[in-house]
């Protein structure tokens, strides 16, 4: 037993570094000679430096003027990757520097072919992605980049699919924070991230295809200022994207893309025929892992912020036929079809948000009880009899309705608040920087001054009344509807 514990002391101590008391450990650590021990050199040769956190990390998304990248969007790991609390300096990384040359060296030898032997890409690529990891310690984020994409492209030579496409995900992630141009890392980062889709796809990951499928069309629009639209391509890029997670024969809402889908065969001989084969092929391919819908929603919310209704309304509705094929969902599929009527209220089509709430929303029978359908239902019913006290009722933050507003997406909850009895939402309602108050007189008294209203008086308004009046007798005389007309009428 004592020679148990001994020994268990002494693995503590090489693993450990010693310390930390146990019971008969004492006297066994005592006995056994002492052995110099090396200073670490890494404790002074680490020094701290705060991480470099882009503006778009910020928590407060009202205060966001400009568009965040794929992994602020989606939830990645880039800060914590490409920005290391601590980095080598010194001698340490000039040692770590040298290490990932000679393995960058070993890679190119891998892969050399000579007289007796041929290209290894399995070694070459394991060399690349040690060279890139030393990289990383040394805060290198060029050559880490540069080396991520070598060693994926030498895994998908080798139908490593998983292992490149990772690769191509952290190079994409390191491309997001580098010093290049904002226009390269643009087109850098939408390479990788279709280079890392069609690696999941070979594998038959088609939900993290279509993950990476997204981020690789949010990366085009990087940088641009949220108030702006969204460009053409960029926007079609989206919808793309989106039909990836579902495809558009089994979404409601495809009429509001401005695309095409992939799906449509427009030289078919037989369109129903053709029609009934795409919905075959897209149940195959629709997306239904969880969470699979949160990444539509969150697409939906970020164009909902530039104001593209109709591509948010599409998003919103490809989430909800994901939901819906999952069979399961209630509390979530609830808030999904709220969003929709909100959508819909929005674009100033009460018709068609009423048409979707009794055809398909009402069918649900777990949606009927809901708080969700309550408040779908009293705003449908506001804007349809155009009653603005009503519809005020229905959105008020202290009214019957205010849990069902709490638990919406705060782009929608805005968007609530935007509806209107007649028309489309205003479009100058985006969301823009809060500007900063005058604090000096001078700048105060710049502003423009408003003409004051003209007073009419008794008599004038009087005689405005009895001209308006006479028009409105000319205009019912020539239409037939005078007072003699009455007469003519018998009643009995």
């Amino acid at each position: 037993m004592a020679s148990y514990k001994r020994d268990a002391g002494a693995n503590r101590d090489a693993l450990f570094g010693g310390g930390g008391g146990g019971s008969g450990s004492g006297k066994a650590r005592s006995s056994r000679p002492s052995q110099p021990r090396a200073p670490a050199p890494q404790q002074q040769t680490v020094v701290s430096s705060r991480p470099i956190i882009p503006t778009s990390t910020t928590s407060n998304d009202a205060e966001l003027t400009h568009t965040p990248g794929p992994s602020n969007i989606f939830g990645g790991k880039a800060p914590s990757r490409t920005n290391p609390l601590s980095v080598l300096s010194g001698q340490a990384k000039i040692d770590k520097m040298a290490e990932a040359e000679d393995y960058r060296l070993k890679a190119q030898k891998a892969m050399t072919r000579g007289v007796f032997s041929r290209p290894d890409p399995i070694s070459a690529g394991n060399y690349y992605k040690r060279a890139a990891d030393a990289y990383k310690a040394c805060g290198e984020n060029r050559l880490e980049r540069l080396h991520r994409i070598a060693s994926g492209d030498v895994q998908l030579g080798q139908d490593a699919y998983a292992i490149a496409a990772q690769e191509y995900i952290r190079a994409a992630e390191l491309s997001e924070v580098s010093d290049e141009t904002l226009m390269r890392k643009r087109q850098e980062m939408h390479k990788l991230y279709c280079d890392a889709a069609d690696a999941w796809a070979q594998m038959g990951e088609k939900g993290r295809a279509a993950e990476a499928r997204m981020k690789a069309a949010f990366g085009l629009i990087m940088g641009d200022e949220i108030s702006k639209p969204i460009e053409a391509k960029a926007l079609i890029s989206i919808e793309d994207a989106i039909e990836t997670f579902v495809p558009d024969p089994l979404n409601r809402k495809r009429n509001y893309r401005k695309g095409i889908s992939m799906y449509e065969n427009p030289n078919a001989v037989d369109p129903d025929a053709a029609r009934r084969e795409a919905m075959e092929l897209a149940k195959q391919n629709i997306i239904t892992d969880a969470f699979a819908h949160e990444a539509l929603f969150k697409v939906g919310a970020e164009l909902i912020k530039r104001r593209h209704f109709e591509t948010a309304l599409y998003a919103y509705g490809a989430g909800t036929a994901s939901l819906e094929s999952e069979g399961i969902a209630t509390v979530s599929l609830g808030r999904a079809y709220l969003s929709e009527t909100v959508l819909t209220l929005a674009m100033g089509d009460t018709v068609a948000a009423s048409q979707d709430f009794q055809r398909f929303h009402l069918q649900n029978t777990a949606y009927l009880t809901s708080r969700e359908c309550a408040l779908a239902e009293d705003l449908i019913r506001a804007c349809t009899a155009m009653d603005l006290e009503a519809l005020e009722e229905a959105r008020s933050k202290s009214g019957s309705h205010r849990s069902a507003m709490a638990h919406l997406d705060p782009s929608l909850r805005g968007l609530v608040k935007e509806i209107r009895v007649s028309g489309r939402a205003k479009k100058g309602a985006e969301i823009k920087p809060t500007a900063a108050k005058p604090t000096n007189k001078v700048a105060t008294a710049a502003q423009p001054v408003k003409p004051p209203v003209p007073q009419i008086s008794g008599a004038e308004l009087e005689q405005e009344l009895e001209q308006g009046f006479a028009e409105m007798d000319d205009i019912m005389n020539e239409m037939g509807l005078n007072d003699d007309d009455d007469d003519d009428i018998d009643l009995t």
